[in-house]
């Protein structure tokens, strides 16, 4: 079944709303103060069972000037309308109106009604044909069906329920897409069941028992029930009229301009887009101007920042930046319309083209041609634009959050293609993207830093671990820039940039080359320390040493960290202990330990190994790092990778 919604446009007391009534049964005036006035000032709603099966929703605007901001609310979400010119006036200030705002808010189908043929001549039905005509030439109603109709005696209601029949099938279901939106156009509480609120559903699916929010503001409700269409239902989808009972929603938690969602969105007070003026004798003379915003039931007073020229005027187009006065929730390619201050004369309208933008301080040609890109339609611009506003690389389900779309549509542009100027990488299920010049800033980084170390290293095979390269490039953990930092040791890796050397990044042509001096000085070095024995070597006695032997002390820094490479030196607490010594006492220490279930106090050591204290706490701290040992209180006990070790013979 489709899901459409058809609205009424036209001027006050031309019969839309009698005309609906004839057509569904339905009076769409339910309030008092509408019957005591006889005019429409709130949105009404029908819904009509077409020939074709379908059932097509119907909202009835209130066509009196003092209401167009309603009708802008109701006209939000329409797939065609049903513009109606009374036969005994023909067209009117808010016929010409409700057109212009219905073709800026990006209806493209629908058909006209003559009402009220009863009262007028036949010759008077055809002069409000002509004129109908002239209107709508070169409008989205050009061509359309015009159907001649009185809803007091039923002329014409058959043949235009065949014609709307007739228009609704050549429209197809908008894309249900994966994020459910409805603004709520009215909130009233039922009894037994409490707060409902309505609306047009412009996006997504909702079903009873999901999770919903009111936003702004974050508030988390639950759908209870239902109702489309004046009967309990399931779910709704994009293009139905709802009923929605909430659990949680109190009417004083209610701002016109909140809409219901099932996922919480980000809201905006700045937003680029593309505006035109409507014919009239209004214009934009300054960079700076002051009009109310309309987008949905959003209205608020906003300031307009030309930004591709100085001066609009009536029926042009601009790119400009609007700053709102209250926070809206708003997408990419949603329409608004704009009215002057005293919100009496409809200025214009246009589409949103970046939800989030940077303060435009400038007008640069590079901002316009940017700003141009993306109006044109292209949401890959957008998300290009969205990753070249940070340095850092981003996600494209962040972007998505950022863009207030799923993220499966930026998906599907990623994927598709890319501005030459961004790189992308794909782990998991998720895409990395980051600006080439700042993937190619990090690289180099990586690779001078990796150098350096080397320089400084020239003995050690190994490179910088991946933590070391986090801290140095100022990388959270648990964040994307952790992965994509992987991804881009592995592509410097396959580009021969990089190899792994044990668990640490070294450059691809790095290698440890010794000459016959320097083998000399690592070998006195290593035999210096295995000469102190229990004696914990002091640095400035071995550097004293090392300088007999030509040794400066950068050298002898080198050699000690080629020594700890190699595991013939152990480094603990700022000292240094051969190994021969140290795989000695652990091998005496774990085969005491093995007989000794209560453990064995440092004391006990001392008087095993033959040491004295500060060298018998480097070790027992070596053992207690490599798991063979554990401390418990004043004891050192063997733990089941020690009792393997000493099985397996394996002690390092």
């Amino acid at each position: 079944m489709k899901h459409l919604i058809m609205g009424t446009a036209g001027h006050i007391d031309h019969g839309k709303t009698a005309l609906i009534k004839s057509l569904t049964g339905i009076d769409c005036d339910t309030h008092q103060e509408e019957k005591k006035r006889g005019i429409t000032i709130n949105l009404g709603f029908a819904y009509l069972a077409l020939s074709s099966g379908d059932i097509i929703g119907i909202i009835d605007v209130p066509g009196h000037r003092d209401f167009v901001h309603t009708m802008v609310g109701g006209a939000c979400g329409l797939d065609f309308a049903l513009m109606v010119v009374a036969a005994d006036s023909g067209v009117m200030p808010q016929t010409h109106e409700h057109l212009q705002i219905m073709d800026v808010l990006g209806v493209r189908s629908g058909l006209v009604a003559i009402t009220k043929i009863d009262l007028v001549e036949p010759e008077i039905v055809d002069l409000a044909e002509d004129e109908i005509k002239g209107l709508v030439s070169g409008t989205f109603l050009e061509n359309c069906p015009i159907v001649k109709v009185s809803a007091i005696n039923g002329d014409g209601l058959d043949q235009l329920r065949e014609c709307i029949n007739q228009v609704a099938s050549r429209i197809t279901d908008r894309p249900v897409g994966e994020i459910f939106r409805m603004f709520i156009d009215r909130i009233f509480s039922v009894r037994g069941f409490g707060t409902v609120v309505t609306g047009s559903v412009i996006g997504g699916t909702l079903r009873v028992g999901d999770t919903a929010y009111l936003l702004p503001g974050e508030k988390k409700l639950r759908v209870r029930r239902i109702e489309c269409f004046g009967k309990e239902d399931e779910e709704v989808v994009a293009g139905d009229r709802a009923a929605i009972n909430l659990v949680g929603l109190t009417r004083q938690d209610f701002k016109r301009g909140m809409i219901i969602s099932d996922r919480i969105l980000r809201h905006t007070k700045m937003l680029d887009a593309r505006l035109r003026l409507f014919h009239h004798n209004r214009s934009f003379t300054k960079l700076w101007n002051l009009v109310i915003f309309h987008l949905g039931t959003y209205e608020q007073q906003a300031r307009v920042h030309l930004i591709d020229c100085d001066r609009l005027t009536g029926g042009n187009t601009a790119l400009v930046q609007i700053h709102l006065e209250d926070p809206l929730n708003v997408q990419w390619g949603d329409r608004f319309v704009i009215r002057n201050t005293s919100s009496d004369i409809t200025l214009g309208g246009g589409v949103v083209i970046d939800t989030f933008p940077l303060l435009h301080r400038r007008r640069s040609g590079k901002l316009i041609e940017s700003m141009t890109r993306i109006a044109e339609g292209k949401l890959q611009e957008l998300v290009a634009l969205e990753v070249r506003k940070r340095l850092s690389v981003v996600t494209h389900r962040e972007i998505a959050d950022l863009l207030n779309v799923s993220p499966n549509q930026v998906h599907a542009v990623v994927s598709n293609s890319l501005p030459e100027d961004l790189f992308c990488s794909t782990y998991g299920d998720n895409i990395y993207l980051i600006v080439k010049r700042e993937c190619d800033r990090l690289e180099e980084q990586l690779l001078k830093n990796i150098a350096s170390f080397h320089r400084r290293n020239p003995l050690v095979k190994r490179g910088r671990t991946t933590e070391e390269l986090m801290g140095i490039l100022r990388i959270d953990r648990d964040c994307p820039a952790e992965v994509f930092l992987h991804l881009l040791l592995n592509k410097l890796e396959a580009e021969g940039k990089l190899k792994q050397v044990e668990h640490t990044w070294a450059l691809n042509n790095h290698s440890v080359d010794i000459e016959q001096e320097l083998n000399r000085q690592i070998s006195f070095v290593a035999n210096f320390l295995k000469s102190c024995k229990m004696k914990a070597p002091l640095m400035s006695e071995l550097i004293l040493a090392a300088k007999s032997q030509d040794i400066d002390e950068k050298g002898l820094n080198n050699i000690l960290r080629y020594l700890v490479e190699k595991k013939e030196v152990y480094f603990i607490d700022d000292s240094y202990l051969h190994a021969s010594l140290v795989d000695r006492c652990r091998k005496m220490l774990l085969k005491a330990l093995a007989c000794r279930k209560e453990g064995m106090t440092v004391a006990e050591f001392r008087n095993l190994v033959k040491g004295n204290r500060k060298i018998c706490l480097l070790l027992l701290a070596i053992y207690d790092s490599e798991g063979v040992t554990q401390r418990s209180g004043d004891l050192r006990l063997i733990t089941e990778k020690g009792i393997a070790a000493l099985k397996a013979g394996d002690l390092f």
